[in-house]
């Protein structure tokens, strides 16, 4: 897939992935929660790519089913019923894919 500032602009890209992650790597916050709290964002943002994203690195630094589901639901509370039904499916995906390797 084609990533239009990485192609046209890649000195953006790059401080955005810089960015990126100092942003999410440990400090008072452990990685693992602050891509929990991405993932509730991305939901909040209706952004489909990136609670795919966000869902496979809370995987890989250690989230369970069940952290991703209580953070799902605070999304819920906050935004309605909504939130719950559009990113399941990806959610879904995203853990029998990494359950799978």
């Amino acid at each position: 897939m084609s990533n239009i500032l990485n192609d046209y602009k890649p000195e953006l890209f790059s401080d955005l992935k810089k960015l990126s992650d100092d942003v999410m790597k440990d400090g008072a916050l452990s990685s693992k929660i602050k891509e929990l709290s991405a993932i509730a964002l991305s939901i909040a943002s209706n952004c489909g790519p990136c609670v795919k994203i966000h869902t496979r690195r809370a995987i890989r630094r250690g989230a369970t089913k069940e952290e991703i589901a209580e953070i799902v639901g605070v999304a819920v509370l906050l935004l309605g019923g909504p939130a719950d039904v559009w990113p399941a499916e990806i959610i879904e995906n995203e853990i029998n894919k990494i359950e799978k390797e």
